[in-house]
């Protein structure tokens, strides 16, 4: 009874941030059990359906929104929205992202395995609980230091500053060529004079996908949506440059 209340909560939860109950459903499936049971299914719809549907009518009964409105605008040019040439390159960014996240969950795991067969490790880290967490800690803040090695992976912005960046409808490049443009704001850290912004694109997302797999580990419960979403988001923009 507990793991299902957890189901619908982990489908409540998902459904109201992103406005998508059918997600949130799969989603509790996927982190609450490995087994599924059927009779579940109704009530995550039941419950990530309703909820999403009252948090989406909080803003207008409250006065914040007139009516209903997109979670996520888009600004698409409604005559010509994107071209025909541009449906196999997201196919090939899916097809990337499909099978680096499952390089993604075969390196940490080899990350684990590899912890847990060092027994005299292990055994010390289990009597120092806080210092495996500060080993990594102190390693990925080293490395994404900005005056340091950062400095070409756009080591000073945070997760979020990073994901809006991304997400600027700013010309980086056109043709595969590097755009030279005023950088505005946190875009500063993406420009480097000895690298070209292609080059500093690959750092940050090689450092991003193994920091990640590797913190990951780390007895915290922080998760890794954030981090994956964030190279998600790189593999596109690269894609997006070299168009």
């Amino acid at each position: 009874r507990n793991t299902e209340m957890l189901a619908a909560a982990c489908a409540v939860g998902v459904g109201c941030c992103f406005a998508a109950p059918i997600g949130g459903v799969l989603f509790s499936i996927e982190v609450t059990s490995t087994f599924f049971a059927v009779r579940n299914y109704w009530r995550g719809f039941l419950a990530a359906t309703v909820s999403a549907f009252f948090f989406r009518l909080l803003p207008v009964w409250t006065g914040d929104e007139e009516t209903i409105t997109a979670l996520f605008k888009t600004r698409f040019r409604f005559e010509f929205p994107f071209n025909l040439q541009e449906l196999p390159a997201f196919a090939v960014v899916g097809i990337a992202c499909g099978l680096g996240g499952a390089l993604f969950v075969y390196l940490n795991r080899l990350i684990v395995q590899f912890i847990r067969n060092q027994k005299t490790v292990n055994k010390f880290l289990m009597k120092k609980r806080l210092l495996y967490p500060t080993l990594v800690t102190l390693l990925i803040s080293t490395l994404t230091f900005p005056p340091g090695f950062g400095q070409f992976m756009a080591g000073k912005l945070t997760q979020g500053e990073t994901l809006v960046t991304l997400l600027d409808n700013r010309t980086w490049a056109k043709q595969g060529i590097a755009e030279e443009f005023d950088y505005i704001g946190n875009s500063q850290a993406w420009k480097h004079p000895q690298v070209n912004i292609f080059v500093t694109l690959v750092i940050f997302i090689i450092m991003k996908f193994w920091m990640s797999a590797l913190a990951t580990t780390i007895p915290v419960p922080c998760g890794a949506f954030m981090p994956v979403f964030v190279i998600g988001n790189e593999q596109l923009t690269m894609c997006v440059l070299e168009q």
